[in-house]
């Protein structure tokens, strides 16, 4: 059990839709009758073979990745990878039945050591600094979980030690939040970062833990998870502050009042928009061109409404930007559907044109941003869109009604319109963080 890549890495075999179908030519074929032609039917088909070929990995990263602009230092990454070796190091090298006689139990204990070693190896080929401290925590969370699993049958080890670890790391997480200085120069870069440190200090500092597992050497394994992700959760606010402040010149002063100033203005702007909006329709339509715009206007309509409700002032601000976002989104839909642009497609052609725009506008409006840190934190949020669209997409074969496809379609046209909106976005934001 340790981080030591597969042999059979990078020549995994990855089945594509086409593929299955491909596979499953012949008896398709064969049982042809069995499909339900749709024969005699007015209403439009695609053949999903002809839809585009997309990996069903769920694994796969968004097309924006998320990222933190402050370096993350290499002996931190070898710390977290070191902390994880250690605890698999802890596991028998054979996690068998005369270590853990019963099988749920074993088996979720080595699925958990599994999933430690998975992290380490995604961490390697993470795209950013942030999505590699991401697997890594997740590495560090699995393999707390199998290591205090097996602590218990290995020698009594008893939740009431771990949920004193977590109260401790919870009381330092909530005195680091206490104590945590806005220090910054630019207010932009500030909020970007800050914001990341706010939103780590918080998990750290939950303590709604309720074990759910039945088994009381479970309960153990997932205290010590909870243990583990708290510490990992400080280690890395700690980590981004250290390293933000190193950055900063010596004369760096506060950007709170900057922070709290554009928050305020921003939130402001977000509930004059939303008191605008018009009534929602009642009509029970799910074509594609209402889905977006019910989702896009729930997102919208979803986060805090004053600092107040925020976890922190950088919070406030990153949340209000994206909301702001969201808006102009909405309003870009409501122009499209206007114009007429917005209709169901009725070929694979289409649907392959309407994904490939909003893979093209994703990763254009990153490329040609003037703030590209910040229109990144909406450009995420629609990577995910695509994502999911995509995985949708996998799950159709043969010969499909086109409105199978009115999630999928919804979900690049969501992608597209946050894409288009994010600049404007960053503009109005960074206008009122440098109070220009």
């Amino acid at each position: 059990m340790t981080d030591k890549p597969s042999e059979t890495d990078g020549r995994a075999v990855r089945l594509t839709r086409r593929g299955v179908l491909a596979v499953a030519g012949a008896g398709a074929i064969a049982g042809c009758s069995s499909l339900n032609s749709l024969g005699g039917s007015d209403t439009p088909t695609i053949d999903s073979y002809d839809l585009p070929d997309i990996q069903r990995d769920d694994e796969r990263e968004p097309p924006v990745p998320p990222t933190v602009p402050v370096e993350i230092a290499a002996e931190h990454f070898d710390t977290v990878r070191e902390r994880v070796r250690s605890l698999l190091a802890t596991l028998p090298t054979t996690l068998g039945a005369d270590e853990i006689p019963n099988g749920h139990i074993r088996q979720r204990l080595t699925d958990a050591a599994s999933d430690a070693s998975d992290g380490l190896d995604s961490a390697r080929t993470a795209r950013t600094g942030l999505v590699a401290l991401r697997s890594l925590r997740r590495a560090r969370e699995r393999a707390r979980y199998a290591a205090a699993g097996w602590g218990v049958a290995d020698r009594g080890l008893a939740a009431a030690k771990l949920r004193t670890e977590y109260a401790r790391t919870v009381s330092a997480a909530r005195s680091a939040r206490q104590d945590h200085e806005y220090l910054g120069t630019d207010p932009v870069r500030a909020a970007l970062v800050h914001a990341r440190i706010e939103a780590r200090l918080e998990r750290a500092g939950k303590t709604e833990i309720t074990p759910s597992e039945d088994s009381a050497l479970l309960s153990v394994a997932e205290w010590g998870e909870t243990a583990e992700s708290a510490q990992a959760y400080l280690s890395d606010a700690r980590h981004m502050q250290t390293q933000f402040t190193a950055s900063l010149p010596a004369d760096a002063g506060m950007v709170t009042p900057e922070l709290t100033d554009a928050a305020e203005t921003l939130l402001a702007d977000v509930r004059d928009r939303q008191a605008k909006l018009p009534p929602e329709p009642t009509a029970d339509d799910r074509t594609p061109e209402r889905i977006v715009s019910a989702d896009i206007r729930r997102d919208a309509e979803s986060g805090v409404s004053r600092i107040s409700d925020a976890i922190g002032p950088a919070n406030a601000v990153i949340d209000a930007h994206n909301r702001l976002a969201r808006f102009q989104a909405l309003e870009h839909i409501q122009k499209r559907r206007e114009a007429g642009e917005l209709t169901r497609p009725v070929d694979a052609k289409s649907v392959c044109n309407i994904r490939r725009t909003a893979y093209d506008v994703l990763t254009g409006t990153l490329e040609s941003s003037s703030h590209p840190e910040l229109v990144r934190t909406v450009l995420v949020d629609a990577s995910y869109q695509v994502m999911a669209a995509d995985r949708e997409l996998t799950h159709h074969r043969g010969e499909i009604p086109a409105a199978h496809l009115d999630s999928s379609i919804a979900g690049y046209w969501h992608a597209t319109a946050l894409a288009r909106a994010a600049p404007v976005a960053a503009d109005q934001t960074v206008s009122v963080l440098r109070y220009e």
